[in-house]
């Protein structure tokens, strides 16, 4: 068993569609426009009145088909076709399946706008100063040639790749405050654990344990993790919530340098019980962060404030 969880995916990058979120979605038929002849045609107008002095108000000017509408602000259908026809463009240049993809692009615009309303209520300002230099800065990049290749491959205008910037400096603007507050120490524990198929040999080795039996020794000859085993199960320092094993963690926390725990008996979903021992060999209450560990606790805080963006949205959709 590997004991540590898989980096969660990268901090947003709107750059690239990647966002992919459970949201469920609602599907409403915009109404067509119909010209007053073909609705007199069809019967749905009366007839035509007489010419009068009366002014005749203009006619409205038909809405703009929408793809979504967040907190009452649009993302138009064109924006959407637009960004999906992009995407599509990106996933097939890199050899990935471009198909079935039109839920994430729309979660993707959705989330977008969610985060640019935050910024806005925030007080976040980007000005166009702050935009023409991290342009400069992507053409310092290759020749102008190049990046007008970049533009005419990703479907972009100038100015549309402009408004990507501008987002994506407002993005990391709130990516930056939300973070803000994620430490750069915690306590953490190190320990070397056994992981048993088997109870009675797992009661045996837990009784040689603590009869002063060498515990890496054990380790090696015993468990069928045997990333760790070979190592005399050492798993390192780590913080609450690095484990994939639950018991196994909350055990370690429990315990002093030198102590072992009891028996942990944990059972899988498929009905299956393994047992583990495990022991605690130092403790720091202020120990610094690893880079991974840290980006794990700002993605972990990320996502659960644009967690709570979705929950007190109120959000339409109009595609599927």
């Amino acid at each position: 068993m590997n004991n540590r969880k898989l980096a969660l995916p990268a901090l947003i990058i709107l750059l690239t569609l990647a966002a992919c979120r459970n949201v469920g979605s609602s599907t409403t038929i915009l109404p067509t426009a119909t010209t007053p002849g073909e609705a007199q045609s069809a019967g749905t107008l009366p007839p035509a009145a007489a010419a009068t002095n009366t002014a005749v108000p203009p006619t409205p000017t038909p809405t703009e088909p929408l793809a979504a509408l967040v907190n009452g602000e649009q993302i138009t259908l064109a924006e959407y076709e637009a960004e999906m026809a992009r995407y599509q463009a990106q996933q097939s240049a890199a050899g990935g399946d471009a198909t079935n993809y039109s839920e994430q692009v729309l979660n993707a615009l959705i989330e977008r706008t969610l985060i640019t309303q935050a910024a806005t209520a925030a007080g976040v300002v980007v000005t166009p100063e702050m935009v023409d230099q991290r342009l400069a800065e992507l053409r310092a990049v290759g020749d102008e040639a190049a990046f007008q290749a970049f533009l005419q491959t990703n479907g972009w205008t100038e100015e549309e790749f402009r408004k990507t910037l501008e987002t994506e400096i407002v993005t990391s603007e709130m990516i930056a405050r939300v973070t803000a507050d994620v430490p750069t120490t915690m306590e953490q524990v190190r320990a070397s654990y056994i992981q048993m198929d088997d109870q009675a040999l797992a009661q045996s080795v837990l009784e040689r344990a603590r009869a002063g039996d060498d515990f890496a020794f054990l380790a090696d000859q015993n468990s069928v993790d045997r990333l760790t085993g070979v190592n005399g199960g050492d798993l390192g320092f780590f913080k609450v919530g690095s484990l994939l094993v639950p018991e196994v963690e909350a055990a370690a926390f429990a315990l002093q340098p030198g102590e072992i725990s009891d028996l942990i008996a944990v059972t899988g979903e498929d009905g299956k019980t393994t047992y583990y021992i495990i022991k605690v060999t130092e403790r720091d209450p202020n120990r610094e962060l690893t880079t991974n560990d840290r980006y794990d606790l700002m993605q972990a805080t990320f996502d659960e404030w644009l967690k709570g963006l979705w929950e007190n949205a109120v959000i339409e959709r109009f595609v599927q």
